[in-house]
């Protein structure tokens, strides 16, 4: 039955999840179109691998000093004004960026100011977005509530470099400001039309001094789980070992591949293409009981790729090993959401969502050691120091945590 209690269209029929995906879709398609095209453009004007890093960098340091805040504003707030405002100020943000690049004052710092901005929107998704989904949404089907948004976001990692390379080696960087501004009134409108049935939290001190107190406590709460705990752990090692390693593709792309911008945005679609495959399978067929060990081996298969992308030189292997961190990555980033939430109660979960965005948040630091890696080496030697440096803190931490892979603790709940 296509209306059944467990399918798609079911899930569809829920207005607030479908206003919610549509708000993921358009913020995943800027988000992957914007850090490729940057790539590209910061490398073509500094020839750095350096300033590419930094464009990472400033992307993804807004979770590390905002995601646990955010995380409490999302119990203590309204959610959908949360989103609203963020979406609208962005559009804005873009617009000025787009004035800039067309009259041609456009610098470096401007980018990554822009590229801090944007960080924010994706710092709050966590808490606000993913939180009002796991409120709306009936625990029997929030495998694939969470598989389909994420399925989404992949499908916008094919689509998104794709266009930024197009517009890469034919328009110009104003093309991807422009779109932004698009975007994002659109993200802001759906927001705006949400309406939540569940108001601000009653879970939080009302009193602005009790922030930290709040934040703490999560922190304890966090401590004490057996599998939240290593969850982020293994979080954290993703972040600054693995997946840092987008940022130097651009650069291995013209100093090891030899090939053009538009091939780079080509190169990048393929991980979406993979991760989009693997993660609508995953979303339809996952036994919530195995998230545990598809987060832990989606980590291990995706930093041996990175390996084999560091020591590779021919375009068309690049390709397959990108396709098939795609495929590891789409397993990585459904059952880590998955895990969180099904292993969190109501009380503490918009807090512990916000330290997954501050866990996620740690990549700048990766980004800031690989790009200073490849400055002294190269772009391929740096992906395969930090892919190996990976794979031994993976391995150690799941040696502390042996009943992390056990399949009666991959839900608590």
């Amino acid at each position: 039955m296509e209306n059944a209690p467990n399918s798609l269209i079911y899930l569809f029929q829920n207005k607030v999840y479908r206003k919610l995906w549509g708000i993921g879709f358009v913020q995943a398609i800027m988000r992957w179109m914007e850090l490729t095209a940057l790539g590209i453009f910061v490398f073509q004007i500094t020839e750095s691998p350096f300033w590419v890093a930094m464009v990472g960098f400033s992307h993804i340091l807004p979770l590390f000093l905002f995601g646990s805040l955010l995380g409490l504003f999302s119990e203590k707030y309204q959610r959908k004004k949360i989103i609203f405002l963020s979406y609208f100020g962005l559009s804005v943000i873009n617009l000025l960026l787009f004035l800039l690049a067309l009259f041609e004052f456009l610098e470096l710092w401007h980018i990554l100011l822009g590229t801090f901005f944007s960080g924010i929107i994706w710092a709050e998704d966590f808490p606000a977005r993913m939180g009002l989904i796991s409120d709306e949404i009936k625990e029997s089907i929030l495998s694939k509530a969470v598989g389909l948004d994420l399925t989404t976001s992949n499908i916008c990692r094919i689509i998104g470099p794709f266009v930024a390379g197009i517009y890469m080696s034919s328009i110009g960087i104003e093309a991807v400001y422009i779109s932004g501004v698009i975007l994002m009134l659109a993200g802001s409108l759906i927001a705006y039309k949400i309406k939540e049935s569940n108001s601000s939290n009653e879970h939080t001190n009302d009193k602005l001094s009790s922030y930290f107190s709040n934040i703490f406590e999560g922190l304890k709460y966090i401590r004490s789980n057996n599998i939240i705990f290593p969850t982020l752990i293994i979080t954290v090692v993703m972040n600054i070992f693995a997946f840092s390693y987008r940022n130097m593709v651009p650069v291995i792309g013209a100093e090891s591949l030899l090939i053009t911008p538009f091939l780079v945005g080509v190169l990048l679609s393929f991980e979406g293409v993979g991760a989009t495959i693997s993660s609508f399978i995953i979303s339809l067929k996952l036994n919530i009981h195995l998230s545990n060990r598809f987060y832990f081996y989606g980590s291990i298969i995706f930093l041996i790729m990175i390996f084999l992308l560091g020591i590779n030189d021919i375009f068309i292997l690049a390709i397959i090993f990108l396709f098939i961190a795609g495929m590891s990555m789409a397993s990585f980033g459904i059952t880590q959401k998955l895990i969180i939430i099904s292993n969190s109660d109501k009380a503490h979960r918009g807090r512990v969502l916000g330290v997954l965005a501050a866990s996620i948040g740690t990549a700048p630091l990766g980004a800031m050691l690989l790009g200073f890696t490849a400055s002294i080496f190269n772009a391929n030697l740096a992906l395969v120091i930090f892919s190996i440096l990976g794979l031994l803190l993976c391995l150690v931490v799941i040696i502390k945590y042996r009943m992390f892979l056990s399949r009666d603790n991959s839900v608590k709940r």
